[in-house]
Parts: structure tokens; C-alpha cells; sequence
């Protein structure tokens, strides 16, 4: 075997390691079912706070707790479960964004229903 050949198969070796490699560590994006709930859930709380209000004249209001854990269980959450999502978004953008394009959804569902 020429030193070539062997240069050749073990560069195509290397490569194709490398692109195995990076695919196992790519971290995923798409949706379980907690990022859905979690999803139906901040969408749900940003129209009662009203921060995706259709007009100005709504003025945003926090919720109190009691609100918050109503939502959570209204979407089959806990805090708990909910805190845990939050840190997996904060070390995932990709899913992150996932998500949020899956709130974007749920709202302007929810606003042409109510049109």
C-alpha cells in the first residue's frame, strides 16, 4: 500500500469522524411535548398581560401569582417543570426559538379566532 493511499483513507477517516462527531453534539430543536405546553403557556401569559395587545389602549398588568400557577396548570406545568425548561432555553437558542416561533403561532391563532 502506497504512503498516499493510506494518507488518503485516513484524511477520509478524519472528515467523516469530524462530521459524525459534530451531528451527535448538535443539539436538537424540535418540540417535546413540555416545550408545547411551556409554548401555550407564555403565549397565553403575554395576552393576559396584556404585552401583545392589538391596540395601545391596554394598559399591561402583571399577574399575580394565583394567575401564574392557573395558567401553569391550566397547560400541565409546574413550576417546577417550568424552571427546568427555562434553563434548558438559556443553554439551547435554537430551541429557544423553536418555542418562541411556536408562541407567534398560538397567538395570532388566538387573534384571528377572536377577529
Amino acid at each position: 500500500m502506497k504512503f498516499s493511499d493510506t494518507l488518503r483513507k485516513s484524511l477520509f477517516c478524519l472528515v467523516l469522524g469530524c462530521a459524525l462527531l459534530g451531528c451527535s453534539e448538535k443539539k436538537s430543536s424540535s418540540l417535546d411535548k413540555d416545550d408545547i405546553h411551556f409554548a401555550g403557556f407564555y403565549s397565553d401569559y403575554l395576552q393576559e398581560s396584556g404585552v401583545v395587545a392589538a391596540h395601545e389602549a391596554v394598559a399591561l398588568s402583571s399577574l399575580d401569582p394565583s394567575e401564574i400557577n392557573a395558567l401553569l396548570a391550566r397547560h400541565g406545568l409546574t413550576r417546577d417543570r417550568m424552571n427546568r425548561k427555562i434553563a434548558a432555553y438559556k443553554r439551547n437558542p435554537e430551541l429557544w426559538r423553536s418555542v418562541l416561533l411556536r408562541v407567534r403561532v398560538n397567538i395570532l391563532k388566538k387573534s384571528d379566532a377572536g377577529q
